[in-house]
């Protein structure tokens, strides 16, 4: 008899958490599991690519400005969801950490069940608050905490020291050969200078600070800089971009279902946040041989990011000199064989599948 398996997110629009939630759907064995997937909006580009035998529910959350109105529209859709689906699966996942909703459709829906954690939190909050989000998430009743970064994990449990013992190391996961195939498709653009740096990612200049970008390029000869992705930040950014006169040479391509044949057009793939949890596009990069210039070092429960980028300093002027080393450099990327970690992770994770509360 199949083992039933629940998942809650909050939408599978463009992002890394919701792109790894959809590889992990589809690396599942579906003869071996039957599987449900709970969004409270039943949209985003990705959900044309869930494997067809996942069930997909809507479970909308009111934003209603009547607070009374509100919390009854929620109260009643989460009794209906109690009623109808409480410890009725074998496992049982909140994948969006910021996703309060979702956190608690995990507890209902099974006692073996897990908090897919994807940032370091205590990069982004302060004590006060960071205790304040994951308290809300009743961190206290999920069997299993899932990491995607030692970094993150070890960070955690320095302030929850009491859950620890169920604190664990997956990453996530993306499709190698779909990654490549798609690599290959043709683009509308092509390169113009003699080194080519992509960022893909949120245009969120408070974590992703992507005008260390920019200025990098505007003090480095015979480089450009394709940046794909969207947010609140891009008209911001392209502020910048014409203030320094760096049209020609810093691209927006907005927010693309296939970012593959522009990071393998690139020479280098730049991330220059202040935080992160273990990027999606770390694993991607590695997947197509390209070499990552990064600030952010970080190491998940087989790789060790540093084996395979550049590390970089935040500090604009110390940057410069790096980057300028680096482009001299004829370091080659250092070849992983993603797939065989990934058929151990999956491994992993059907243990927890499995196991009996």
């Amino acid at each position: 008899m199949k083992k039933k398996l629940l998942f809650a997110a909050y939408s599978l629009d463009l992002g890394g958490i919701e792109k790894a939630l959809v590889n992990l759907l589809n690396r599942i064995d579906y003869k071996k599991y039957d599987v449900t997937l709970v969004l409270e909006k039943k949209e985003g580009i990705f959900l044309k690519e869930v494997n067809s035998n996942v069930e997909i529910l809507e479970l909308k959350v009111s934003n209603s400005k009547n607070i009374i109105f509100r919390k009854l529209i929620n109260f009643i859709r989460k009794y209906k969801f109690k009623k109808n689906y409480q410890n009725k699966f074998d496992f049982s996942c909140c994948y969006a950490t910021y996703s309060y909703s979702s956190a608690k459709l995990a507890l209902i829906a099974s006692e073996n069940n897990s908090l897919y954690i994807h940032s370091n939190y205590t990069n982004i909050y302060n004590d006060k608050d960071f205790y304040k989000f994951f308290n809300s998430r009743n961190i206290d009743k999920f069997k299993r905490l899932i990491f995607v970064s030692n970094e993150a994990k070890k960070d955690f449990v320095k302030k929850y020291n009491e859950y620890k013992d169920k604190s664990i190391v997956i990453n996530n996961f993306i499709d190698v050969e779909d990654i490549k195939k798609k690599s290959s498709e043709k683009i509308e653009i092509g390169k113009k200078f003699k080194k080519l740096f992509v960022f893909v990612g949120r245009l969120d200049e408070s974590s992703k600070k992507i005008t260390r970008q920019i200025k990098l390029i505007k003090n480095l000869e015979d480089t450009e800089l394709w940046i794909i992705g969207d947010g609140k930040d891009r008209e911001k950014l392209e502020r910048e971009v014409f203030k320094n006169y760096l049209e020609d040479r810093i691209t927006f391509l907005g927010s693309r279902e296939n970012p593959y044949p522009y990071i393998k057009k690139s020479d280098y793939v730049i991330l220059t946040s202040d935080y992160e949890g273990f990027p999606v596009i770390y694993l991607e990069a590695i997947a197509l041989g390209k070499k990552i210039i990064t600030t952010i070092n970080t190491s998940d429960d087989q790789i060790k990011i540093d084996d395979y980028a550049y590390i970089v300093s935040k500090g604009e002027d110390k940057m410069l000199e790096e980057v300028k080393e680096i482009i001299k450099s004829r370091k080659k990327v250092e070849e992983i064989n993603l797939e065989k970690i990934q058929k151990d992770r999956m491994k992993q994770l059907e243990k927890i599948f499995n196991e009996v509360v």
